[in-house]
């Protein structure tokens, strides 16, 4: 399996993660608030963790496309940038999840902490949504904005690997 495969494997889990972890919060408030809240905290966990993987990864599938037809840097660059917005604000919101859960371990999650566990799945819900969209454009022409059947078959040249030898000119 290389970076790429991982890539795709786990490219998905930070949306999904976040978007079921703001259920569960949001849920809590109506039922089995400790149990529910508690289960979130620990998806926002492995949320931030899926996020750090698919940031590890991204390079290398970066590396992999260059060069296929639809495939634009700009594009790249934008998913790449929101993305590691994303990552860091994930792991935050991660870092505090588990801080929440290893301080309230012998008491019921207070409604103060859970509002802002709440407010913070949002956020990350919002933002890895849109890193999802971007990073669907890398490779989805047709839900690009402004997107015509000839951007399909643009082909920008590979960029050239650090240390490699440049071809010569």
């Amino acid at each position: 399996m290389t970076g790429v495969h991982l890539h795709l494997l786990v490219n998905h889990a930070p949306l999904f993660g976040a978007l079921f972890a703001l259920a569960l919060l949001a849920a809590s408030f109506i039922w089995a608030p400790d149990a529910l809240r508690r289960t979130a905290l620990l998806v926002l966990v492995g949320t931030a963790l899926a996020g750090v993987v698919a940031y590890l990864t991204g390079d290398p599938a970066e590396d992999a496309i260059r060069g296929f037809p639809g495939v634009r840097r700009e594009v790249i660059h934008e998913h790449e940038e929101l993305g590691e917005k994303s990552f860091a604000i994930a792991s935050v919101v991660g870092v505090l999840a588990l801080g929440a859960l290893v301080r309230w371990r012998r008491t019921p999650l207070p409604q103060g902490a859970a509002l802002g566990a709440l407010a913070g799945a949002v956020v990350v819900s919002g933002m890895m949504a849109y890193t999802a969209l971007l990073g669907g454009r890398v490779r989805h022409t047709e839900v690009r904005p402004g997107a015509t059947a000839a951007d399909a078959t643009v082909i920008e040249p590979r960029r050239p690997r650090p240390g490699a030898p440049q071809p010569e000119q």
